[in-house]
């Protein structure tokens, strides 16, 4: 499998529905988010391939639909669900090796599924490396800090925007 931020066993299974129902269209799976309970929400985000231009209002209507009978027959809830198809606008998120290589230069923000010891579980910085599974940050500048967190700690990424005259 493909160097990935560590998921849930439910959301690997959706995510692997979602990747089989899309693989020929112009679409992937950028990230998927499961809260299993009695009122479960499972949230997909999808973007367009090979274009800069996100999916419409309609063709995010129409995933929707096709994908909802492919997860609800897989029952993995266990009972009712509500789901959300969605695109990722500004906070779109990174999940796979190949999206935080796009994003070498840019400021992530990194939650993690466990705190690391002078880091804590929410990092923000500068990605630096993409490298053997980990990804490589550095944070401040005068007293800059670097260090390494590995793919499977990692629960949720996004890159940081600023939109300060001057930076990228």
């Amino acid at each position: 499998m493909t160097e990935s931020i560590r998921k849930s066993e439910v959301e690997l299974s959706i995510l692997r529905i979602c990747e089989e129902a899309l693989k020929e269209t112009d679409f992937r799976v950028l990230d998927v988010d499961a809260k299993i309970s009695a009122s479960s929400l499972i949230r997909i985000f999808i973007d367009k391939i090979n274009t800069e231009k996100g999916p419409s209002l309609e063709e995010v209507a129409e995933l929707s639909r096709k994908l909802d009978p492919l997860i609800e027959t897989a029952n993995l809830t266990h009972g009712a669900y509500n789901l959300e198809v969605s695109s990722p606008g500004l906070d779109r998120r990174l999940r796979i090796s190949s999206d935080f290589q796009r994003e070498i230069g840019n400021e992530v923000s990194l939650n993690l599924h466990e705190s690391m010891p002078g880091i804590g579980a929410n990092v923000r910085g500068h990605l630096i490396k993409v490298e053997n599974g980990r990804l490589g940050i550095a944070q401040g500048v005068k007293n800059r800090k670097e260090f390494e967190v590995p793919f499977e700690n990692i629960k949720r990424a996004n890159r940081i925007w600023n939109f300060e005259k001057g930076t990228k």
